[in-house]
């Protein structure tokens, strides 16, 4: 008698119970109760094993859905970053891209993703060793556009493995075999996103401002993980204050010393080098600057960039004041230094604001803040501005950064002449 092939759904199915009912040891846990299946909703179950020895990892999405509401994914990923592509529906890879079409009852898409990235510069921002793996889950679990049913949203969790011994940390937990929700309300097609760190780690946890703010770094890096927590102790309530969306989770990982030496921001999580200070010789912060990026959320388009980076700056150097982390001579002092460094360099519309571009940029912020409190005695400030942009909940343009300033001010702000 001729065997029946078992349906995509019921595959999907038992995928979705073995990844949400056992653990890496193989112990099952007691199955759920059936719930209600809401026809407007299509879940997401994302996987991915952490391989040494390959130096990549066997990554899994798994999408379930009550009928075909899910219609097609066009993932951004390049040939040579994502390898031997596989899965169930209709899949066409191109140079750059992946395109899924997954069944109507959902599917399986499988493929090996290498992690090891080198940045323009020849350093590297990601890695694995044999000790441990320090990566995005934005480009393990790659950006995409998506084809889906008007009114439709979906549920996503995560589920990560790694070799014995090994633990994960990501923005939404402490992850070696746990099934870790990733739902984000603000988009369609919710992903993980933000920095992700495994291996055998020094972690360093606390509760600052009823925030749960984790540091971690692999074993011997030396990385001062209680400098960093009594650091955002100090700061982080002051930012709070003014960035009404804060993420619940907070999370710092070391990069150890051969890798770039910066700071990089990602959702809910910092990449920060050992080798840089809490506070440089000039008075501002690398970590604070990249959090600020993390607790406003802001980005920019248009040529806006110069825009998030200039109240990057200006924040973290007004938060180390706030905080009386500085005092008002070393705060003045940061402005001069400023000054001097931007020279004659114009406010103008960017993509990509660095170097003396964003110190101009700093110095328009805080020129604007004084026009904003002599404006409204003291009622408004740049503060009124930024919940202004956050609460918008869109990318920052010119034209909205003026138009909230109009509104605040009563008239065009004179510290944004000559800006875009």
């Amino acid at each position: 008698m001729k065997q029946r092939r078992p349906h995509a759904a019921a595959i999907v199915s038992m995928l979705f119970l073995v990844i949400g009912t056992k653990s890496l040891t193989g112990t099952a846990a007691p199955a759920p109760a059936p719930a209600m299946v809401d026809k407007n909703v299509y879940q997401i179950v994302y996987g991915a094993k952490l391989d040494p020895t390959n130096r990549r990892a066997d990554v899994r999405i798994a999408v379930r859905q009550p009928r075909q509401l899910l219609r097609r994914v066009e993932f951004i990923a390049p040939r040579d970053r994502y390898l031997d592509v596989r899965g169930q529906g209709k899949i066409e890879i191109t140079p750059q891209t992946i395109v899924w079409l997954p069944p109507a009852d959902g599917g399986v898409l499988h493929f090996q993703y290498r992690i090891d990235r080198t940045r323009d510069n020849g350093v590297q921002d990601a890695r694995i060793t044999e000790s441990w793996a320090l990566l995005k889950l934005d480009h393990l679990f790659p950006a995409a556009t998506v084809r889906v049913v008007k009114g439709v949203r979906s549920e996503a969790t995560l589920r990560l493995q790694a070799p014995a011994g090994w633990s994960i940390e990501t923005p939404y937990g402490s992850a070696v075999g746990r099934l870790r929700s990733v739902d984000d309300p603000k988009q369609r097609f919710n992903r993980p996103r933000g920095w992700l760190l495994a291996g055998k780690l020094t972690v360093r946890r606390d509760l600052i401002d009823d925030r749960r703010v984790v540091v971690a770094s692999p074993e011997g890096t030396g990385f001062r993980s209680n400098d960093v927590l009594a650091f955002i102790r100090w700061t982080l309530p002051s930012l709070v204050r003014v960035f009404p969306n804060v993420p619940n989770r907070l999370l710092i990982v070391g990069a150890p010393q051969d890798m770039w030496r910066g700071g990089l921001s990602g959702s809910g999580s910092i990449y920060l080098h050992g080798d840089r200070p809490l506070i440089s010789q000039n008075g501002t912060s690398t970590l604070l600057h990249e959090l600020v990026h993390v607790v406003s959320g802001l980005h920019g388009t248009g040529g806006a960039d110069w825009i998030v980076e200039g109240l990057a700056e200006y924040y973290s150097l007004a938060s180390l004041r706030r905080s009386n982390t500085i005092s008002e001579r070393r705060f003045e002092s940061s402005f001069m230094a400023l000054a001097q460094w931007s020279g004659a360099a114009k406010c103008v519309a960017t993509d990509r604001s660095a170097g003396q571009q964003t110190a101009r940029a700093v110095l328009v912020m805080r020129a604007l803040d004084r026009e904003i409190r002599g404006a409204t005695h003291e009622k408004k400030s740049l503060d009124d501005l930024v919940r202004i942009l956050t609460g918008a909940d869109k990318p920052v343009t010119n034209a909205t950064f003026r138009a909230g300033a109009v509104l605040l001010i009563g008239g065009p702000a004179t510290a944004l002449a000559g800006c875009p």
